[in-house]
């Protein structure tokens, strides 16, 4: 199931942070101004996916549990947000190049790359990726 985060979720959502390769829990405080949506399995937090409203949106990060990946939890909080959005709002992400799972499950939502940052993660190169809402 894929909810908007509770109060209550916190806690889960900053343990998940920790399977990303550069975690920043600065972006989970509420004065960030970020939103966040859930994925939960039989009640637990198994995923969640941070973005920033605005123009462009920006999905800033997306962690599934490793024990709950390859189920279409990712793609599920994805069409989640996308369905908030007005058709026409342009989304952006940011993703590690050698991270080709995560491409490819960009690509399939219909996400574009649109340009390489070299040095986007410690020195490893990441691509910007767009994609436009659509009704």
């Amino acid at each position: 199931m894929i909810r908007e985060a509770r109060p209550e979720d916190r806690a889960a959502v900053r343990r998940l942070q920790q399977y990303l390769p550069e975690p920043a829990p600065e972006l989970l405080d509420p004065v960030a101004g970020g939103e966040l949506l859930v994925a939960t399995d039989e009640g637990a937090v198994v995923g969640y996916l941070l973005w920033f409203p605005g123009e462009p949106t920006y999905a800033a990060e997306l962690v599934v549990h490793p024990d709950y990946r390859r189920a279409g939890r990712g793609r599920a909080l994805f069409r989640a947000l996308f369905d908030r959005l007005a058709p026409g709002t342009e989304v952006t992400l940011r993703v590690a190049a050698e991270n080709e799972g995560a491409q490819a499950l960009y690509e399939e939502l219909g996400f574009e790359r649109v340009a390489v940052e070299l040095d986007a993660y410690d020195g490893d190169a990441g691509y910007l990726m767009r994609a436009v809402v659509v009704g």
